[in-house]
């Protein structure tokens, strides 16, 4: 199976992204934190419900570290029941091997704009039997979406991914609550296109999902539809040439050596299931059939800052008349 109309479905994501309504949601969430986090929780599920896709871009050079596990105990006491700690290559004809991930991205969508950093583990999902990314780690100068809390605030004052006209790559994200960081530098220039494995590349991005203190619960793995051809190939860049600096992300968890640096050198768009939502995808072929009727129609509708902020108003509203009720009984 092939996909189709993808012009038509690269600039319907692109249509999506509003930097305005990003300003009003940045406005409206200094307000959520009049209402109780599993109420707003429950409110962003519903809305969800309504608008279950949300459209966003990674713009190019995301650039992802892999490190070989070193205590595998202390990842494994990170996952949840669900899933079970797996080997897995990298590109198409590595050896398989047990890997943290660093994922550095600058990102867009109408819900969340700016530099996010990802830590992750890779697991099988018992259920499915997928791949999947998990969450251990969201570091990011934007919104961040967590099980626990629906929408977060950004935990990052400082974070900072950029690229150089000489092909050099600069980062530097800390944490503003407890200065944990991440900074490098080094070159690009180098990199060679490779396949990528398709177990992890393409299905386990329909199968994302969350650490235990993430998920503090069941947490069903959300999933991403997109053009297989985003996740083909990238670049493999010689791991010499990016310089770590200074790391305290997870002392311990993982050897300081990068092991694999992995670079996508162009804009990649993706639809990911709203708060709440899961799309179940069984295979290559229905991840294609999924992405087809999403080329296909005529107008997308997503997950927007509306949908947040029409939710924070009635929860606020609701806080209020509740308050001014007690007033008036007492």
């Amino acid at each position: 199976m092939e996909t189709q109309n993808e012009e038509k479905f690269l600039k319907g994501v692109e249509s999506l992204i509003n930097p305005m309504e990003v300003s009003n949601i940045l406005f409206f969430q200094k307000f959520k934190k009049l209402l109780p986090s599993e109420i707003m929780k429950r409110f962003l599920y519903r809305a969800s419900k309504k608008t279950p896709y949300i459209g966003f871009a990674i713009d190019p050079y995301s650039l992802f570290l892999f490190f070989r596990l070193r205590d595998i105990e202390y990842a494994k006491s990170l996952l949840p029941e669900r899933y079970e700690l797996s080997k897995t290559k990298l590109f198409s004809d590595d050896e398989p091997d047990y890997y943290m991930g660093i994922g550095n991205l600058n990102t867009r969508a109408s819900t969340f704009w700016g530099t996010r950093q990802e830590v992750y583990l890779i697991a099988k999902d018992k259920k499915t039997g997928l791949l999947s990314f998990i969450f251990i780690d969201i570091l990011s100068n934007t919104i961040i979406a967590l099980p626990t809390k629906g929408i977060a605030d950004p935990n990052c004052e400082r974070a900072i991914f950029t690229t150089s006209s000489k092909g050099e790559v600069f980062l530097e994200i800390q944490e503003k609550k407890t200065g944990r960081k991440l900074l490098l530098s080094g070159s690009i220039k180098r990199g060679k296109m490779r396949s990528l494995d398709q177990d992890l590349w393409l299905m386990g991005n329909t199968s994302v999902g969350h650490c235990k203190r993430f998920a503090k619960g069941e947490d069903n793995p959300f999933a991403v539809i997109f053009d297989p051809a985003e996740v083909h190939e990238a670049l493999d860049i010689p791991a010499e040439d990016i310089r770590i600096t200074e790391n305290t992300l997870f002392p311990g968890l993982a050897y300081p050596e990068i092991s694999t640096v992995i670079c996508f050198p162009f804009t990649q768009h993706y639809i990911a299931d709203s708060p709440g939502c899961y799309t179940n995808v069984k295979d290559r072929d229905d991840l294609i059939r999924k992405y087809n009727i999403l080329a296909q129609s005529e107008k997308f509708t997503t997950f927007s800052s509306q949908t947040i902020v029409k939710q924070l108003i009635i929860g606020i509203s609701v806080t209020i008349l509740i308050a001014v009720s007690l007033l008036l009984i007492l």
